[in-house]
């Protein structure tokens, strides 16, 4: 049995839902794929663990999938707002920990979030947000908000930490920045404070947004 983080359940399987399969494919993680079309279960079955054709509307197939040994479960069914709910609904019922979910708009958003899915993606506006904050902050590679007033954010290491250990660069202090670990080339890295920054390390940072929204002036 994997780790508990790694048990993920994605029910439908369009452009979102098969997107997010692709992609856990390159990770340790035990997938279930489910969607009521056999060319969408098919299309998923190179990339997960386990690809099935129901109706995800019938709670008592999504039982008999084994559901209730997930730890999440993505919905990626945005278009059909009445179907995403009663998903959702049978999840909660069915005793899934942690449900993500696709909203089509804000209404959808607001009736997800009133039967208590915990996290909601709105695919067109996450990735303008994202398109700003690329823009407002060019050194950031990639974002990732994990609430209001904080984000997951890759950068590229600045030149003026090269040669330097962590210990001394005193990030948490000066900055509030909490370094996750570093990207070195095909390596992760989990560093020390003895761990000394290198040429061309990508490192992965939790801060305040507001923190990450001046990390320029660390290039200038």
């Amino acid at each position: 049995m994997k780790k508990e983080l790694e048990q993920i359940a994605i029910i439908g399987l369009g452009k979102f839902g098969m997107t997010v399969a692709k992609g856990l494919s390159n990770y340790d993680c035990d997938v279930l794929a489910i969607d009521s079309e056999e060319s969408l279960v098919e299309e998923a079955m190179p990339y997960v663990t386990k690809a099935v054709q129901i109706n995800a509307l019938d709670a008592d197939a999504l039982d008999a999938c084994g559901i209730k040994g997930f730890n999440i479960a993505i919905i990626g069914i945005g278009d059909n707002i009445e179907s995403s709910l009663m998903v959702a609904l049978s999840l909660k019922d069915l005793g899934v920990p942690h449900i993500v979910a696709k909203a089509r708009d804000e209404k959808h958003a607001k009736l997800l979030e009133m039967i208590g899915v915990n996290k909601i993606v709105q695919p067109e506006i996450d990735s303008a947000m994202k398109l700003v904050n690329s823009i407002t902050t060019k050194y950031v590679v990639d974002r990732i908000e994990l609430g209001k007033d904080f984000s997951m954010v890759e950068i590229q290491a600045p030149k003026s930490w090269f040669g330097k250990s962590f210990g001394d660069l005193a990030l948490r202090q000066k900055y509030s920045f909490n370094i996750v670990c570093v990207k070195r080339g095909e390596n992760v890295v989990f560093p020390t404070a003895a761990t000394i920054v290198e040429e061309n390390d990508t490192l992965m940072i939790m801060a305040p947004n507001k923190s990450i929204e001046s990390l320029d002036r660390l290039y200038e």
